[in-house]
């Protein structure tokens, strides 16, 4: 093996090491968060037997147990009111699964918003009219402007979102800007990587659900065997603010109601908020249960057509709206820490039908580690 050669092995060996002891930690410390929150709303609380916590091991492959290990299922135990050890624990997925089914060397690439129309001609983004990439400006159509060129086109189709471009997580640092004073501080506030799109008008259907912001789905979808397969989707409806994220809920927990998403696109009867609260009836008063999104099924088909030509892309989550022409508007994609508690709160074990076929190959990834 030549001197570089080896240099480059000792440097990924070191990248993998600090990233799976980042994804071990992070998932210890984001489980024992989700638990507490959890706990606060089920006074009854119930605890795992030990034959429960023998037979997620023994089905996911866990070789020495930790507490954490158990949480999500104790978590749904709980609030679903039945064991399945299909559940799949936070460490299983971010530490085992995610990086084997993705190269996390092309993630950061391809998780930049600047980038998804050119990447997925196919997909209906927001219009976007500025963009900045490495502190360059860039038109709709990657041609070079000025900072002048842009303020100009800023200031002639307000009002716009400005987000970053690169991963900002929870809708931090997304903002509507409406007039000159605003579209002037962008300048000031954002230094490099962001874009400049139009605002999305929803559907009625949406409007209901939360008429100050824009509500999005999230689809999930996976390779297997070669294959996008779509896995679950839910609604996450903000009952905060305009935009994801600036505003903190007066309770903790309580700004997002998730909701399953069936195949029609008929809403479950039953959301829950983040800290695992139910409830049927939003804040604002609607009784969400049976409501039909309009072009469910096109905004699937559209997810796992796109997937096709992203198969080293092993997971993807997909935050899509469907705008007044009930068309679907693909927002962004995930792909670095996408919240897999979101979807098992509100739709079971994440891989579904799918489970076996993942429990055997996590089983195979712990044991090469």
């Amino acid at each position: 093996m030549s001197p570089y050669s080896f240099g480059i092995n000792l440097y990924n060996w070191f990248e993998t090491f600090a990233h799976d002891s980042f994804r071990r930690k992070y998932a210890r410390i984001y489980s024992t968060g989700q638990l507490n929150a959890a706990k606060r709303n089920y006074p009854n609380w119930k605890t795992l037997t030990k034959e429960q916590k023998n037979e997620i091991a023994a089905y996911w492959g866990i070789k020495n147990p930790a507490k954490s290990d158990f949480i999500t299922h104790e978590i749904m135990l709980n609030v679903k009111g039945a064991f399945d050890v299909r559940y799949v624990p936070e460490k299983i997925f971010r530490v085992f699964l995610d990086p084997a089914f993705g190269d996390r060397k092309l993630l950061p690439a391809w998780s930049d918003k600047n980038y998804f129309d050119r990447f997925q001609p196919i997909l209906h983004f927001p219009h976007t009219y500025v963009r900045n990439v490495n502190g360059y400006f860039l038109d709709r159509d990657y041609n070079p402007i000025s900072k002048e060129d842009a303020k100009r086109i800023i200031l002639e189709h307000l009002p716009l979102i400005i987000k970053p471009s690169l991963i900002s997580g929870e809708g931090k640092n997304i903002r509507l800007i409406a007039n000159e004073k605003e579209a002037n501080e962008i300048f000031l506030q954002y230094s490099k990587d962001y874009l400049l799109q139009e605002v999305v008008i929803q559907c009625d259907e949406l409007k209901k659900m939360s008429p100050r912001c824009v509500n999005t789905f999230r689809v999930i979808t996976a390779m297997v065997n070669g294959k996008p397969e779509n896995l679950t989707s839910h609604l996450l409806c903000n009952t905060t603010d305009v935009i994801a994220g600036n505003t903190a809920p007066a309770v903790p927990g309580e700004g997002v109601v998730l909701i399953k998403v069936d195949e029609t696109g008929r809403l479950s009867d039953t959301g829950y908020y983040e800290n695992a609260k139910q409830l049927q009836t939003l804040p604002s008063g609607l009784t969400f249960g049976g409501l039909q999104i309009p072009s469910f099924k096109e905004v699937v088909n559209l997810a796992l057509e796109a997937h096709k030509s992203m198969p080293m892309l092993g997971f993807i989550g997909w935050d899509i709206t469907i705008d007044e022409n009930n068309k679907p508007v693909f927002i962004e994609w995930n792909l670095l820490g996408f919240e897999i508690y979101h979807t098992q709160l509100t739709n079971g074990p994440l891989f579904g039908q799918y489970s076996d076929y993942f429990a055997e190959i996590a089983k195979r990834l712990i044991k090469q580690k």
